[in-house]
This record gives structure tokens, C-alpha cells and sequence, in this order.
């Protein structure tokens, strides 16, 4: 059984980073998320653009996956969503409230806090495409230097959401806490 399932097309890129981390993983089309042939995974990777038509067809496929989302993070898994590269987006599609404004720019990153998630990325500054406005629910991880949240994490059920405007790669340590985090479940 994959531990990891990326919305998307397969890369190079992606296919390395998963091989250092040393984690099962599974390329899923967007067409076919929610499809009750997927096996369950730990982690759902949502890469950066997933909303902008120009680089992603997932959002429409979010959309219609929104219950299967919800019962995955419900079930114990972790959805790890970045940037959408548009400039406002609410992603009505996860269970719990969130907005992102577009505003693309290298940042100073600001802990907030000691949650685990903060491995995503190491470094001390980083190009962000945007801020997030976290609702009820989630807790800032790492700001910029303005004090807007760049990486914040929400828990429904015995799940998380991550979600991340830094336009960068996931850490293989980020990939292999959250494969250890999550639980298996369907999607």
C-alpha cells in the first residue's frame, strides 16, 4: 500500500524527492480522485497551482471530492495542500475554513510554533506565492516578517490539513513524519 498519494501528473522532480524519503507514493489524475479503485494512503499531496487552470486541473476534482476528502482527514489522514497560484481562493473543498490571498514574494519565515509540520522546509527564508487567513481550527506553524501565516495546521477528526504557501518542495523529513502521522484511509 502507498503511504503517499500526489494530485497530479508524474515527475522527475517529485519521483527523487519521494525516493530519498523512502516512502511508498502514487501519482493520482485528478479525474480520478475518489475513485473507489485507489487504495487508501497516509498522506494526500495537493502540489502548488492546483487551482490555476494554467498549470492543474485538480480544483474541479477537489470540488467534487469534497465528502471523501472530509472522510479521509475524519479517518486519520493528512491532506498537504500548497499555494494555489491565484490571487484569492477559499478552499471550500476542505471541511475546515480557509482562505489564501496571492501575493508572490521571497520572505523571512517566523516560527509560531513547535508543531511538527515546521519540517516541510528548514530554511530561515523562502519564496512564498502568498499568505493563508486560517479559520477556527487551525494554528499558525510559520509566519513571514509581517506576521501573516505562510504554514499553518488544522485538525478535523483524527486528521490534519497542512497547508503551505511556501512555493517550494516538501522536506523527505516532512514526508516521512506525516506518512508516520497519518493513518490509512480511503479517499
Amino acid at each position: 500500500m502507498p503511504d503517499i498519494a500526489i494530485i497530479g501528473e508524474k515527475t522527475f522532480l517529485f519521483d527523487k524527492l519521494l525516493e530519498d524519503a523512502g516512502r511508498e507514493h502514487q501519482f493520482v489524475k485528478p479525474e480520478v480522485l475518489g475513485s473507489p479503485f485507489l487504495p487508501r494512503f497516509r498522506v494526500l499531496v495537493i502540489p502548488t497551482g492546483f487551482a490555476n487552470p494554467q498549470y492543474s486541473r485538480a480544483l474541479p476534482a477537489l470540488r467534487t471530492a469534497k465528502s471523501r476528502i472530509a472522510d479521509f482527514l475524519e479517518k486519520g489522514g493528512i491532506v498537504t495542500v500548497f499555494g494555489p497560484l491565484v490571487s484569492e481562493h477559499d478552499y471550500s473543498w476542505l471541511p475546515i475554513p480557509l482562505r489564501y490571498v496571492g501575493e508572490y514574494e521571497s520572505r523571512r519565515l517566523v516560527p509560531a510554533s513547535e508543531h511538527p509540520s515546521s519540517r516541510l522546509f528548514a530554511a530561515k527564508s523562502a519564496e512564498c506565492d502568498g499568505y493563508l487567513i486560517p479559520g477556527e481550527g487551525f494554528e499558525t506553524v510559520l509566519g513571514d516578517e509581517r506576521g501573516r501565516p505562510v504554514l499553518v495546521v488544522g485538525k478535523f477528526g483524527r486528521g490534519k490539513v497542512v497547508a503551505t504557501t511556501i512555493h517550494e518542495f516538501p522536506s523527505a523529513e516532512y514526508l516521512c513524519w506525516a506518512a508516520g502521522e497519518g493513518e490509512a484511509a480511503k479517499l
